[in-house]
This record gives structure tokens, C-alpha cells and sequence, in this order.
């Protein structure tokens, strides 16, 4: 005997004919909760308001056929039985219709009642099946998003607790996990493996959080038992990873990183391809970012230098063959020998004002720079090189310590443009960015309002220097959004332009904990930073054309922003600020 719920299931009968209609009701009212409807429209309506588990429909109606009806339903429906009554030989839209799963069973006309009924029960159980398996999908979607915002927040944790206890280890990770992609596409990896690199990179150093500070730390030489202490992070590392569910192959990779080809390495010795490609990968990766970034107790390698010491180990510590990628590497190369303003300012044509030194006034002067990200960038640099032991990140200091010549001589040195009342979409974009960060600067004192605004205006200008080396290749991915965008960059060039903007500003002699929230902002699931979440809300509001639109600070979650005493509304009352008044941008005397 069946067993049917308390509440009976509903039913849904759509005939533009009346009689069948009726018939159709006697025939199913003592056992289903028995909806009708006399056209397509009528039925998408009742569809619309009410979890329907079996829609029995006639195929010739006028307006909409029964078979166009279908396929609405199954959009609206998607779980829900569908069985099509047909008197009339129409075979291919009934062939297409069940092809496409939109139809349970079509049954002929004139019908028989009890076939009809058992159809009915059968289809029930089909609704049933569908039903659960929906239910199950739905759960484990639920469950994946779970793991995956556990996942990042294990990640942004990490991050946090490794640059905590190196300030100079601070985006080692994040360029280890760039320049590894950009090599792993080059090999032609999967996207699966992919990501399995991207994450291992960026966790590769996990094991170090266990390493005492005074190894880690420590400016010279290490001894022998100190070296053994250092070289238990690999196997450390891989143990953390391994009770994360859908990490094993990360583990693996975290743990073998220091192996080398020749079989010298740790911890196993492992020698060849018996070292899984990831590790091979990240230990190019790795040694290259470790030459070319500054430390304590020595001055970082140029690019030159670090490529020839890698084709030097080619073979005994290094894969050959990820060498030899790495070292196409040729956008990478470029990047790194133009670093300065000075370099590639001069051919930022549309951002440079015209400066007519006989005729405008040092404060003149000096508002035009606070509003240009490259006239500003390098009056920061001059200003750093003349007072080193007094790096500052304020562009009113940098114009005040360089003085009216000072000034003028960097403008001709990097030569002016005069476009008018032109202003270019960066620029502006840039304007906007640095009087939002200014605002929220003031609204939450996470910062100094002055830094902030030199954050929020130089806060893409790494997006700029590679569109001036790379113009045809950036103009390709300008309209992109933001994720496939970096992806392009890490894949292209072996870095964002996040990345190239903290290079940029560190050249211009601007303080490492600032120019890290340049390099951060944008990699908003593996930050926790204030100031760096400060930067990304900014940037938000200046992209945002209305006030509600800030799809960009979803991600960010509400405690996120309450971790930086904001909500919504405050955000919008600064969006609204920025864009009908002219007091929230720079004023200099």
C-alpha cells in the first residue's frame, strides 16, 4: 500500500479545453491537491507560488504549446515531474522535449484513466528521487562553500602569523604563489593542479610558524643543529595540511619543496621527477624571490643575478626544465629593470599636467602633484633620496623638503603634457580612491589620513607602469573584472599589478608596511590587515557609479567591516561625499 504525506502533493492540470480539465480534476482530486489552468501564462503564474510536484499538460494550446510551457516550467521547477498529453502527431518538438529531460513521459489522447493513474504514482516516485537528489546537491553545495570559506580563513590566518613574525617575509608568499602559476601555465597544467599549486605556494613556508624566532630571525650564518631545527618546517608544514580535508596533494607539495633534483635536498632526498612537479615548481619560485627581496643582513639581487645563479643550479638543485620556463619569463625581467617612476614616467603622456614654472606658484605646483599618481610618485622618491633617514609616505612633506625648485626640477626631468581639461579614466579613478581612503582614514583612525591618501592614489599605479611597458596586453583585459584580470597579470607577467605597485612604491623609498597594504588590497580572501582592508573598501567606492553598488565589498563580509568600525551606510555616506563634493579632494596651501 502507498503511502502519501499528511498534505497531499499538488498537482498542476493545464488544458485550454474546460471538459478535459474537469475530467482530469475528478479523475486525480481524492489524492492530490489538484491546481488547474487554461493556458501556459496561467500555469507559470501558479508555478511562480506553489511547489508543484507533478505538471500534467495538454501540448496544442494557443499562445503557448505545451512543450514551451515545459521548458519554462523546468527552469521554475526544476524537480518537479512533467508528463505531456498529446492527440496530434507532433513527434519533434515531443522527441526534443524528452531529449532534453524536460518531459517524464508523454501519454496520448484519448487517455486511459487507470494507465493514466498509475503514470501519475510512478511519476510521484520519480518527484521523489529528483526531490532528494536536489536536496543532497544543495547540501553538499552548502557543505563546499563552508570548506572553502574555512579553507581561506585557515589561509588568511597563516599569512597573518608568518609576516607577524618576519616583517621581511611580508608577500613572500603571495609572489612565490604568482611566479609558480605563471611557470605552471607555461607547462600547461590542468586548472585543478593548478590551484593545488597556486595554494601549496602561498602555504609553502606554513611550517615556519613553529621555527624559534632566533633561527628564524637570525642575521648571519646558521650552525649545524640550527639548520637541522630550520629544516623541520617542510614536514612540519605537511602535517598542518593534512587533516584539511582535499589538502593531501598540497601537503605533499609543502613538504617536499626543499628536495633537490640531484637527491641532495630534505627531508626524503628525493631526487628527479620522483619530486612532485608542484615542489619542483615552488622551489624555482621560492629561490628567486628570496635572492631578489631585501633582508636584515643583506642587500636583495637584481633580477640578472638571481636568473644566472638558478641556470647555475639547473640540474643539481633545480628542476632544468621549470628553469628554463622561468626563465622566459621575459615581461618579468622588463618589469623588474623599470621599477622607478623615473624610468617610465615621463611616458605617461595623459596622466602629466602642464607645469609652466614661470607662471605657477610652489602651492600650485604642489596641488597639481598631489593630484597626479606619477608627478607624485616620483617627487616622493626625490624627497626619500635626499632624506633617507626620514622616508616618508606624505606628498605635502615630500613637496614641502623638496621646495619650489626641487619641484620644478622633477617635473622637467620627467617632462610635461599638456592636455588640457582632459583628465583620463585612471586618473580620476585614482582621485577618487585616494579621497575615499582619506575619509575613511578620518572615520576610523586605523591609519594616517595623509598616508591613506597616498595609498588610495598610488594604490594602482603598478596597473599603470604595465600599461606603459605592455599597452596592447593590458588594453586586452581592461574591461575584465578584477579576479580574471589578476589571473591574466600572474599569468602574463608573473605578477599583478598590486605586486608591481608595491615595487613601485618601495622604490620611491615609501616605509614596507605601507607599501605591503598597496601589495594586499586587492587579494581580499588571504587578508585580515586593516589597513590593507581599508584600501580594498576605498578602491570599491571610487568603482561604484551609485551608492548601493558595491558588489565588490560582498566578499568582505559584515565582520569584516565591523572589524573596521564600519557599516553600509557609513560606506555610502562616503561614496555620496566623494561624488557631489569637491571638499573631499585635495587641498594644499
Amino acid at each position: 500500500m502507498k503511502v502519501y504525506p499528511l498534505m497531499p502533493y499538488k498537482m498542476l492540470i493545464v488544458d485550454d479545453e474546460p471538459a478535459n480539465v474537469r475530467l482530469l480534476e475528478r479523475l486525480f482530486r481524492r489524492e492530490y491537491q489538484v491546481l488547474t489552468a487554461n493556458s501556459g501564462a496561467e500555469a507559470l503564474a501558479l508555478l511562480s507560488q506553489h511547489e508543484v510536484a507533478l505538471l500534467i499538460t495538454d501540448q496544442r494550446m494557443p499562445g503557448m504549446t505545451g512543450t514551451e510551457l515545459l521548458k519554462h516550467a523546468a527552469a521554475l521547477r526544476p524537480h518537479m515531474v512533467r508528463i505531456i498529453l498529446t492527440g496530434y502527431t507532433d513527434v519533434g518538438a515531443l522527441v526534443e522535449a524528452i531529449n532534453c529531460g524536460q518531459v517524464y513521459k508523454y501519454v496520448t489522447k484519448p487517455w486511459d484513466n487507470e494507465d493514466l493513474r498509475l503514470t501519475a504514482s510512478r511519476a510521484l516516485e520519480h518527484y521523489e528521487a529528483n526531490k532528494g537528489h536536489y536536496e543532497l546537491t544543495l547540501v553538499n553545495q552548502r557543505l563546499n562553500v563552508r570548506l572553502q570559506e574555512m579553507t581561506r580563513g585557515f589561509v588568511r590566518v597563516v599569512a597573518d602569523a608568518l609576516e607577524a613574525k618576519d616583517e621581511y617575509i611580508h608577500g613572500h608568499a603571495r609572489r612565490v604563489s604568482g611566479y609558480a602559476m605563471s611557470i605552471g601555465r607555461r607547462l600547461h597544467m590542468d586548472e585543478d593542479l593548478l590551484e593545488s599549486l597556486s595554494l601549496a605556494a602561498f602555504l609553502h613556508d606554513i611550517g615556519k610558524i613553529g621555527t624559534p624566532d632566533d633561527i628564524l630571525l637570525k642575521p648571519g650564518p646558521l650552525t649545524e643543529q640550527e639548520r637541522a631545527t630550520m629544516q623541520l618546517h617542510t614536514e612540519r608544514g605537511a602535517r598542518m595540511l593534512a587533516g584539511i580535508p582535499e589538502m593531501s596533494d598540497v601537503a605533499a607539495a609543502v613538504r617536499h619543496h626543499h628536495e633537490h633534483y640531484d637527491g641532495t635536498g630534505y627531508p626524503e632526498r628525493l631526487s628527479g621527477e620522483m619530486i612532485p612537479l608542484a615542489s619542483r615548481i615552488i622551489a624555482v619560485a621560492d629561490a628567486y624571490d628570496s635572492m631578489t627581496s631585501p633582508r636584515p643582513f643583506r642587500e636583495p639581487s637584481g633580477h640578472d643575478a638571481a636568473i644566472r645563479t638558478l641556470k647555475h643550479h639547473a640540474g643539481t638543485q633545480f628542476d632544468p626544465e621549470v628553469v628554463e620556463v622561468f626563465c622566459r619569463l621575459e615581461a618579468l625581467a622588463e618589469i623588474r629593470c623599470n621599477i622607478a617612476p623615473e624610468r617610465w614616467g615621463a611616458r605617461m603622456a595623459d596622466t602629466v599636467y602642464a607645469l609652466d614654472e614661470d607662471e605657477l606658484s610652489f602651492a600650485e605646483m604642489a596641488g597639481q602633484i598631489e593630484s597626479d599618481p606619477v608627478l607624485a610618485a616620483c617627487v616622493l622618491s626625490e624627497s626619500n633620496k635626499r632624506f633617507p633617514d626620514e622616508p616618508s609616505a606624505r606628498i605635502r612633506t615630500a613637496c614641502t623638503r623638496l621646495g619650489a625648485s626641487g619641484l620644478r626640477s622633477v617635473i622637467v626631468r620627467i617632462g610635461t603634457h599638456d592636455h588640457g581639461d582632459e583628465s583620463s579614466p585612471v586618473r580620476e579613478h585614482a582621485l577618487r580612491a585616494a579621497a575615499a581612503a582619506r575619509l575613511l582614514a578620518q572615520h576610523t583612525g586605523i591609519i594616517d589620513v595623509d598616508d591613506a591618501y597616498t595609498l588610495g592614489l598610488l594604490h594602482d599605479i603598478g596597473e599603470m607602469m604595465l600599461g606603459v611597458l605592455f599597452p596592447a596586453e593590458v588594453e586586452a583585459i581592461s574591461d575584465c573584472e578584477e579576479d580574471a584580470r589578476i589571473e591574466y597579470e600572474v599569468a602574463a607577467f608573473g605578477v599583478d599589478h598590486a605586486q608591481v605597485g608595491q615595487w613601485v612604491l618601495e622604490s620611491c623609498g615609501i616605509p614596507r608596511p605601507l607599501t605591503a597594504v598597496v601589495q594586499t588590497h586587492h587579494d581580499i580572501m588571504r587578508i585580515n590587515a586593516p589597513a590593507a582592508l581599508l584600501l580594498h573598501v576605498a578602491n570599491a567606492i571610487a568603482h561604484a557609479d551609485d551608492h548601493y553598488k558595491f558588489t565588490a565589498l560582498d566578499a568582505l563580509g559584515s565582520d569584516r567591516l565591523a572589524m573596521l568600525g564600519l557599516n553600509r551606510m557609513d560606506i555610502a555616506g562616503i561614496h555620496a561625499t566623494i561624488a557631489h563634493a569637491d571638499a573631499a579632494l585635495p587641498e594644499l596651501v
